[in-house]
């Protein structure tokens, strides 16, 4: 990561590494704060227009009407509080698992996650987010939901 915050002496993530320690987890993550969604796509595989130099999107969803051209893609925030058609107060964050398929041929990591695997980070979380939220600064609430195919909503 090649973070814009190197020069700002105090300011959290200013070394580049913090957002890219979720590529442990998956090869397509997401987040959603304010009007946009932001998403990478490293292997630029999945988003049109991304590079290897520019691995990302961000699209103000409160301007183009995404959702209604791509539900699938888009409504899963929904189920978190944002409608993705007017600014979100807050910060979500979508970390899609990578799935035997995508480890196999991924250049980032070939780790599987599976639900009991996803289960123990959580576990190990509870366990140290005192204190990891210790250092901090800005969060105020961190919530970890399960959504189940099975569910409607988490």
């Amino acid at each position: 990561g090649d973070s814009l915050k190197r020069e700002k002496v105090g300011k959290t993530g200013k070394f580049g590494i913090g957002f890219n320690s979720v590529y442990h987890l998956t090869d397509l993550p997401g987040f959603v704060s304010g009007k946009h969604i932001v998403m990478f796509d490293p292997h630029c595989k999945y988003l049109p227009g991304v590079s290897y130099d520019n691995p990302g999107t961000k699209i103000d969803f409160v301007k183009h009407p995404v959702l209604r051209q791509h539900p699938d893609q888009f409504s899963p925030w929904m189920a978190f509080g944002c409608d993705v058609q007017n600014t979100y107060q807050g910060t979500l964050f979508r970390l899609p698992l990578r799935d035997d398929q995508q480890a196999s041929v991924s250049r980032l990591s070939k780790r599987v996650y599976t639900e009991e695997t996803v289960f123990d980070l959580f576990k190990d979380f509870e366990r140290e987010a005192q204190m990891v939220l210790l250092f901090l600064k800005t969060v105020e609430r961190v919530e970890l939901s399960v959504w189940r195919q099975d569910q409607s909503q988490p």
